[in-house]
């Protein structure tokens, strides 16, 4: 009688995002992972207590491929190092566009606290306000996750209109010719809105 595949946790894991890359989320099931790791499926809860617990180490595991932007020097501009990091966040989320909602509803709060004390430790250096710390942290957070949804959706940045004569003609007009890419718009959404921050940080000293 042949010796049953012995499998590791973080290979189940990978088996359930390869599934969920070729096919998206639907497709994904205990069966499916079991065939592809060549055992059986009740096999699977000796790694897992059930599919939610599958599905958020997919999540971690996506979230875990982030490259990761070195700390500022103290003369470095915060507002950028904050951009670029965001920027390796999205592209890490791209690299499995079926799976974004899965890290959405799944995102790992552990993870999401550490970079969050990480940050805010860089910020307060530079001297941003603590009270402006995860206002902005949050505030990025979600802006890369709405962005990163908009794309896996199939949802692109400014796109021409529908109906253009709903418009002002050179509104229409500029739309019709749009130049812009779904990263340049999350680049310049993010940059405006911290040099917007950096002004009310002034303001309030």
């Amino acid at each position: 009688m042949g010796r049953r595949p012995m499998i590791q946790r973080d290979t189940a894991v990978r088996a359930a995002l390869d599934i969920v890359d070729a096919d998206g989320p639907g497709a994904l099931s205990l069966e499916k992972m079991a065939a592809k790791l060549g055992i059986r499926a009740p096999s699977l809860y000796n790694h897992f207590s059930d599919k939610a617990e599958i599905l958020s180490e997919v999540a971690r595991s996506i979230v875990l491929e982030t490259s990761r932007e070195p700390d500022p020097g103290a003369d470095d501009d915060w507002k950028q190092w904050l951009v670029e990091a965001c920027v390796l966040v999205r592209q890490a989320l791209l690299a499995h566009q079926r799976a974004v909602p899965i890290v959405v509803e799944y995102f790992p709060r552990g993870l999401l606290e550490k970079l969050y004390a990480e940050h805010c430790r860089v910020l307060g250096a530079h001297g941003v306000p603590v009270n402006f710390q995860m206002f902005i942290l949050e505030s990025i957070h979600r802006m890369t996750i709405g962005s990163a949804m908009c794309v896996a959706t199939g949802r692109p940045a400014m796109a021409p209109f529908a109906k253009p004569e709903q418009f002002d003609a050179d509104l229409a007009s500029t739309m019709q010719n749009n130049s812009w890419s779904d990263e340049r718009l999350f680049v310049e959404m993010l940059r405006v809105f911290l040099e917007g921050v950096e002004t009310e940080i002034a303001q309030s000293a």
